[in-house]
């Protein structure tokens, strides 16, 4: 219980800590705009207004990405970000193309493919030249480049790895809800061919001993009423042992999401169960053993394939999970 605390605080933080690592090197870039050779307090002071301008529509490209969505209207936000950071760059000195950096990130988190690459590398390539002509020398021009490239590089990952965070525990739940519904299922169609047949048959013989007593045939009524007693006790019987049951999870549902599960991480994963079907139930240890082969997978497995074969032998369950060249059996106890 901890470590899923643990992992849905971390899906929870993912994305503010992409957007504050966003905010902290353009803060940085303008803290260094009033220093750099050739700079002064009017181009820091340009730096500042500019990077005041452009940075609340950067971080809200990157909160929205790093949630796993567009942001809405990104088009727009996207072009009034481009005009502030280009207009910016004839008076922000010839360090202000390292605010390049989140325009790129920006392009890619917004504009769709090819035109967020095409953006990407025109913007990137024109960094050395446009620094160049603001007055840097051609031996530093360069690594404003690299500067930008390793920047956005970065910005990138966190936040994509935000939005693949993000995407799994959407995935995680929506498994979680379609395990409920299977389950939910299960036990409607079971109680309907089960107890549904035994109660209308309860139904059916009180209407005839209420027919009968009505017809003043006190023999006839009383032995309906001792067969509607004894078959109303075996129903309660049998639903008392149904209930207890439905208490123990369902080997066949826990398959379908183990299956649902490794393919939700691009393991293509295919169910061989018997014709004669499968348990009921499944143990608690039998379960957990389970699970732990699947986080073992989930682990060190490509994506690939995996087959999970289910076969009955004297009344006992084994199931064999195979992985690429990997190969575990389980014991299953009902």
């Amino acid at each position: 219980m901890a470590e899923l605390w643990r992992s849905e605080r971390l899906v929870r933080l993912a994305p503010a800590g992409a957007v504050a690592c966003s905010a902290l090197l353009p803060l940085v870039q303008v803290g260094l705009a009033f220093s750099y050779v050739g700079n002064g307090v009017g181009t820091g002071l340009w730096s500042l207004a500019a990077t005041a301008a452009y940075l609340p529509l950067h971080l809200r490209h990157v909160r929205y990405a790093a949630r796993a969505h567009r942001p809405p209207l990104g088009g727009w936000s996207l072009a009034a970000m481009t005009v502030v950071v280009l207009g910016a760059t004839p008076l922000a000195g010839n360090m202000w193309p390292r605010a390049y950096t989140a325009l790129v990130v920006s392009f890619l988190l917004v504009l769709p493919a090819p035109w967020s690459y095409l953006g990407y590398v025109a913007v990137v390539g024109a960094t050395a030249p446009v620094a160049h002509a603001l007055g840097l020398s051609w031996a530093a021009a360069p690594w404003l480049t690299f500067s930008v490239l390793g920047g956005s590089a970065a910005l990138l990952l966190l936040t994509w790895l935000a939005a693949a965070l993000t995407r799994l525990q959407a995935a995680r739940e929506a498994l979680a809800q379609r395990a409920v519904m299977q389950e939910r299922r299960r036990i409607d169609d079971d109680l309907r061919h089960s107890l549904g047949g035994a109660l209308e048959s309860i139904a059916a013989r009180g209407d005839r001993a209420a027919s009968k007593v009505a017809e003043r045939e006190p023999a006839a009524a009383a032995e309906d009423l001792t067969g509607l007693a004894d078959e109303s006790r075996r129903t309660l019987a049998e639903a008392r042992r149904r209930v207890r049951g439905y208490r123990q999870p369902s080997l066949r549902a826990e398959l379908e999401t183990a299956a649902s599960l490794l393919t939700a991480a691009g393991i293509v994963t295919r169910l061989d169960l018997p014709r004669g079907g499968v348990p009921d139930t499944i143990a608690p240890s039998s379960r957990g053993a389970l699970r732990a082969t699947l986080t073992r997978l989930l682990r060190a497995t490509p994506a690939g394939t995996c087959t999970i074969t289910a076969t009955t032998l004297n009344g006992r369950v084994r199931l064999v999970v195979r992985a690429g060249d990997t190969t575990e059996t389980i014991e299953v106890r009902p």
